[in-house]
This record gives structure tokens, C-alpha cells and sequence, in this order.
């Protein structure tokens, strides 16, 4: 791996290309704003808040998706509030978001929140006020009102009850997200869909023919995941057991050319031991270049079944804010395998933690503490990692790294 500081250290233009026209290499500079995304680029944003989850993606052909915008109180987490104590999570993404998004754009193409947890939705605790509809608003819920949402793709969408398929809600505002999704779509603010695994349903919406060599593929939802049998047969398996919370995580794989990036929200348990089986048949070892960590890195977010099939992405990104996420242990197996660890937080005492010290891995951490982007080269063929200062709204490169050659 390169870690650029200077100029020539980026992809992609500061400003959008013509429709069909090739795309520039910009030059970015550490201590500069981060130039905007470009046509053909894939840009994987993680907004740190350091009070939940959001991940902010802009596919090439300038769709954009957003998966989860948590918020929970300070009893929840063991880092500084970012950009202050004093900006609600919510309104960091929102200006976030607004800076980001494509020139032209007003709304949110896609939302679809992995699961209902406090820290990817919302929390009682920062519930700003109540919409006359009668759902509470925090995180994903009050970030409508600043950036709305043009389509919702979630686990229970249509009637939110447990079923055969689908398991009982989790999260202290998943009756209130429930409220949100019918009111909207009863008010046409928006469409809303089932995320079901084994399909596309996240297209692009303004140039797909040009970039045909793009596709998002669901993988999980409702802890069901889209696997080859040993008869060969692609199809769904369904969980055995319905669990809500992490393990009904809904989770996608993204494939650009030669790039290839996972994401499935807080995915644990047996649900994420079979993830390891779809990586093992439709990517293949050594071929994953990032993977957006399960469950903040906790200690149950890289199962037996990940390491017996040498699960070895190429870069991990991950959201984290508290001390035991990551987890010592597990960052001690993953760092090793891995050329490149980026995570949104680090508690001030993780790195004097003495088995990471003892064992030289804390130089391994690649970079930590500010929103993270990572972005790919039209055609999917390299990508770089920035590290942006999140201390204000100015977006600042921190430091770059990079190019790494998609497998």
C-alpha cells in the first residue's frame, strides 16, 4: 500500500463530467476540502457522528443510498461527540449529505437501514420531537425532514409484524421507523419496498447504460442469504431460527469491474458464518477489496467460519465508538490478514491496550478518528481511502491512501 500526502494523491474530478465523457485523474492535497464526486467514480462515505452509523454512497452514474444514520445518547458510547457536543448526529449527517451529493440533487435516491437498532435508526433519548403523523423523530427519522428520501427499501416493509419470514422488530424506534415508512407512503412522500435477498433492487437511476459494468446484489435480510448448495443450485437459504436484531441485518454486495465491496450492516451469528460461504463462491479468496465491518468489529463480528475459509478482504472500514469496539482480539486476528484498517473512532487508551503493543499491531491501524471515504475509479479498476477531518464542515483531507489495484 501507497500512503499519498501530496498532490496527484486522488481520483476523479472536483467537478462533474459531461454525461459520457472520461473521467480525469484530480489531484488532491492533504489540508484541502475533499473534491466532490464525479461521473463514473463510486464514492463510500462513512459520516462519523461518533454517535451511530452512516454510510452515504454515490454510484456512478450519481444515484445516491443511504444506509443507516444512528443516534444514541453519551451513555452509549466512550468517544467525543463530533464535530461538537452541541451539533444533534442527525444535523451532521444532514450537512454532510448536502455538501456531498451530486449537483442538482435535493433528496436521497435510496434508504434502506440495515436494522432498527438505536445506533442505525435512532434513540429515545435524542428524540428531537414527535411529526403530527405520530412517530418519534432521532437519527433516520429527523434526518428526513433535512434530506428526504425518495425510496425505502427495509427487512418488513409492508405490514411490520413477525411472520414466517420475517422476525419481530428490534429497536427503541422501530414502531415509530413503522409509522414513518406507512405515512410516507400513504402521503406519496415516497415508495417503499421489501429488502429481499437474492435481488437487485437498487439500480442506478440516471445513466445506467454507461456503466453497465456496475451492480448492487442483496445478500441478507431477515437472516436468509443468497448461497450455492453443494448440488450447485443458487438460491436462498432461510435462517433456521428467527432472530431480530443484528442477525436479520440486511447487507449487499457491491461489484464495480474489478472491485468488489460488502457491506451487511451488524451481521453476527450463524447468518454471518454463511456470509463467509457467499464470499467463498461469488467473490473468492483474495479477491474482496473492502468489506465494511460487521457489528463495529465487536467480538462476534468475524465468526469460526470467516476465518476457516480465510476470509481476507483487501481494506476493512469500519464505524466504532466505544472502547471494546473494535475488539482487541479480533483486531489481532483481522490486522494481520488485512493491508488496510480504517475506523471512524478510537477510544484515547485503545492504543496503549498491551496486547496490541506487545504484538507490533498498533502501527497496523491505518488511519482513525474522522469520516471516511472511500473512492473508486471509473471502471472499478483502483480506489483510494481518505481520511477526512471531522473537528467542522469543511471536510478537510487528513491523509490519503493508495491507489490500491482492485483484484
Amino acid at each position: 500500500m501507497i500512503i499519498s500526502t501530496i498532490l496527484g494523491g486522488g481520483i476523479c474530478q472536483a467537478k462533474p463530467a459531461k454525461r459520457g465523457s472520461k473521467t480525469e485523474v484530480a489531484k488532491v492535497e492533504v489540508g484541502t476540502t475533499l473534491p466532490s464526486w464525479s461521473e463514473g467514480c463510486l464514492d463510500i462515505h462513512f459520516i462519523n457522528s461518533a454517535r451511530g452509523e452512516c454510510c452515504f454512497y454515490i454510484l456512478p452514474d450519481g444515484t445516491t443510498l443511504l444506509v443507516d444514520a444512528g443516534e444514541v445518547g453519551d451513555s452509549g458510547t466512550s468517544v467525543p461527540q463530533r464535530p461538537n457536543a452541541e451539533t444533534k448526529p442527525y444535523i451532521t449527517y444532514a450537512k454532510y449529505i448536502k455538501h456531498f451529493l451530486p449537483e442538482g440533487k435535493e433528496a436521497i435516491d435510496y434508504c434502506s437501514p440495515s436494522h432498527f437498532h438505536t445506533d442505525h435508526i435512532g434513540s429515545e433519548s435524542c428524540v428531537v420531537g414527535t411529526s403530527p403523523a405520530g412517530y418519534r423523530k432521532s437519527g433516520l427519522l429527523a434526518l428526513y425532514d433535512e434530506v428526504p428520501y425518495n425510496h425505502i427499501l427495509d427487512r418488513a416493509y409492508p405490514n411490520y409484524t413477525e411472520d414466517e419470514i420475517t422476525p419481530a422488530l428490534s429497536g427503541q424506534l422501530s414502531q415509530d421507523w413503522a409509522k414513518f415508512v406507512t405515512w410516507g407512503v400513504k402521503k406519496r412522500r415516497f415508495t417503499a419496498a421489501r429488502f429481499l435477498a437474492g435481488e437487485e433492487q437498487i439500480k442506478m437511476l440516471n445513466n445506467p447504460k454507461a456503466h453497465k459494468e456496475f451492480s448492487i446484489f442483496n445478500i441478507c435480510a431477515n437472516g436468509a442469504i443468497w448461497q450455492r448448495t453443494n448440488s450447485g443450485v443458487e438460491r436462498v437459504v432461510e435462517s433456521k431460527t428467527l432472530v431480530g436484531g443484528n442477525p436479520s441485518s440486511c447487507g449487499f454486495h457491491i461489484r464495480y469491474g474489478a472491485f468488489d465491496y460488502i457491506a451487511c450492516g451488524d451481521l453476527v451469528s450463524s447468518t454471518q458464518n454463511r456470509l463467509a460461504y457467499y464470499f467463498r463462491d461469488f467473490v473468492g479468496e483474495g479477491k474482496l477489496d473492502a468489506f465494511k465491518a460487521n457489528h463495529h468489529l465487536a467480538g462476534n463480528s468475524w465468526g469460526s467460519r470467516m476465518q476457516e475459509l480465510n476470509f481476507n478482504p483487501r481494506v476493512v472500514l469500519n464505524h466504532s465508538f466505544t472502547l471494546n469496539k473494535p475488539d482487541v482480539k479480533k483486531l489481532m486476528h483481522v490486522l494481520p490478514v488485512i493491508e488496510g484498517f480504517f475506523t471512524t473512532n478510537l477510544h484515547k487508551d485503545f492504543v496503549n491496550i498491551p496486547e496490541l503493543k506487545a504484538n507490533n499491531l498498533v502501527e497496523k491501524i491505518t488511519a482513525y478518528n474522522g469520516h471516511i471515504v472511500l473512492r473508486v475509479a471509473p471502471g472499478g479498476g483502483e480506489f483510494y481511502v481518505y481520511m477526512l477531518d471531522d473537528g467542522d464542515f469543511e471536510y478537510r483531507v487528513k491523509s490519503i491512501h493508495g491507489p490500491y489495484k482492485s483484484r
